[in-house]
């Protein structure tokens, strides 16, 4: 009896930092989406996308200069509980030893690789201050979570959110380079609010102790090419076209990209309210109750997505302006896409029920190729809007490898099959389809109308089932 309780103690301790992240993400991203008209009005196009442009390599500098080390405190917990913020700050000093062996690297060659990555070597220095720091600061939030501190992580991540919007928003208005403004805006505030994370990793940490080099590195590695095929497959199409096709497409790539990273937020929070129940579900074999739950679960997300590609066109006049218009023809395959991701990340977490980890990266760096290959071609000859598609693309084949392995595990149909290929492929016909609804405003005005009627109706009769659902442990 004991025992249970304490799971119990622990089931409600989760379910309150799940809430807690869902609540938070929201609230304090909305800050950042609030001040993207001012940064889409006062940065020139070529400004803009050339920030997008620093801001696609930092993500994927982020990772290999830190080796994504952090990651591995939550393992860490279950072997060195005693020691563990010991631990930390011996993980966050061998990821400052390879993030400065990184920044001699760039700053001897420079100019060659200024050139390869589009950046001017005066961001380097930047660049590589806010690695070093923005590892302190996830070092310590990660272990903030390790202990459920979900409040202080909470706190600390929207204090991160908020100061990098402020200052940047102040500095584009003050500055005369808008360029320097926008980049030193976003990267300055993590830098200082790293610097107190790192003086207090120090504090507690006392000691650093090589044993745990070994340790981290062998948890942390194999997920290295798997967090950078994510990136790659989602910063790689900004990447590309500005080398093909200029600056002036990447930042109306990059404002209809917004609206599909709001998407993912959403994608991020619903699934951290629904994994843990299906991965108790899963041991406890309920496989009937899996696949009833999952298949409303899908379709309030397919629900959500329509809702999405009615609006998209007022969603770009908000971010960007009439000058950012033309954006809305590569929003239906950038949202489709996000079905996409959806889909495959439900099969995803049977994989990690399986701790098939390896299989994980291998797919991912599958897609973020053939995504890279794809944009190669395609946005030469078919223009910024084919890096839309290509995404789309990388995202069904991660579907397809997915659902392959988990079939291969025996879990081929733990999911209403029927249901989910049946959207997904009307999904793929209508995504061309939605550039032309586009066109008439009208057509649009009126189904778009009945989708709110239908959407209020369905909330006031199933709503309380849904968010029960939902919440299940």
């Amino acid at each position: 009896m004991g025992r249970n309780n304490n799971e119990t103690v622990q089931t409600g301790v989760v379910l309150k930092s799940g809430i807690w992240y869902t609540i938070s993400n929201f609230a304090f991203r909305a800050i950042a989406f609030i001040t993207t008209p001012v940064f889409s009005r006062v940065l020139s196009q070529a400004e803009y996308g050339e920030y997008n442009n620093i801001n696609s390599w930092v993500a994927i500098l982020v990772v290999l200069a830190a080796c994504d080390l952090h990651s591995s405190i939550i393992r860490a917990k279950l072997d060195f509980e005693e020691d563990l913020e010991s631990y930390s700050f011996s993980v966050l000093t061998l990821s400052s030893i390879i993030t400065i062996a990184f920044y001699l690297l760039f700053i001897l060659n420079g100019e060659i690789l200024g050139h390869w990555l589009g950046i001017e070597k005066k961001y380097f220095h930047i660049i590589f201050l806010y690695i070093l720091f923005n590892e302190a600061f996830y070092t310590f939030i990660t272990l903030e979570r390790a202990h459920y501190r979900y409040k202080a992580f909470s706190l600390l991540t929207g204090i991160s959110i908020v100061t990098t919007s402020l200052f940047s928003v102040i500095l584009v208005l003050v500055l005369n380079n808008k360029l320097d403004a926008r980049v030193y805006g976003q990267y300055i505030p993590i830098i200082i609010i790293g610097i107190c994370m790192y003086l207090l990793i120090i504090c507690r940490g006392k000691v650093v102790r090589i044993k745990y080099y070994k340790y981290a590195i062998a948890l942390s590695l194999p997920l290295v090419p798997h967090q950078l095929s994510l990136i790659l497959l989602s910063s790689s199409d900004r990447i590309m076209i500005t080398k093909l096709s200029g600056a002036e497409y990447t930042a109306l790539y990059s404002i209809a990209h917004i609206i599909m990273s709001i998407i993912a937020i959403l994608l991020d929070s619903m699934n951290k309210a629904w994994a843990p129940w299906l991965l108790d579900s899963l041991k406890a074999k309920h496989f009937k109750e899996i696949k009833k739950t999952t298949t409303i679960y899908f379709l309030l997300f397919v629900i959500l997505i329509i809702g999405v590609l009615f609006f998209a066109p007022e969603a770009v006049m908000i971010l960007g302006g009439r000058k950012y218009i033309k954006a809305i023809y590569v929003l239906p395959p950038l949202i489709i896409g996000c079905l996409f991701q959806f889909t495959y990340t439900m099969y995803v977490q049977l994989e990690f029920y399986e701790k098939k980890m390896k299989t994980v990266a291998v797919g991912t760096a599958i897609a973020a190729v053939i995504n890279i290959i794809l944009n190669y071609f395609l946005i030469p000859i078919f223009g910024y809007v084919a890096a839309g598609y290509t995404t789309m693309m990388g995202y069904l084949i991660l579907f397809v490898i997915h659902y392959i392995t988990i079939s291969r595990y025996g879990y081929k149909n733990i999911f209403d099959r029927k249901v989910i290929f049946l959207i997904l492929l009307i999904a793929i016909i209508i995504t061309p389809l939605c550039s032309i609804l586009y066109f008439n405003n009208s057509v649009r005005y009126i189904l778009g109308g009945i989708y709110f009627l239908l959407i209020l109706g369905g909330a006031i009769r199933y709503g309380k089932k849904i968010i029960g659902l939902l919440r299940k442990e």
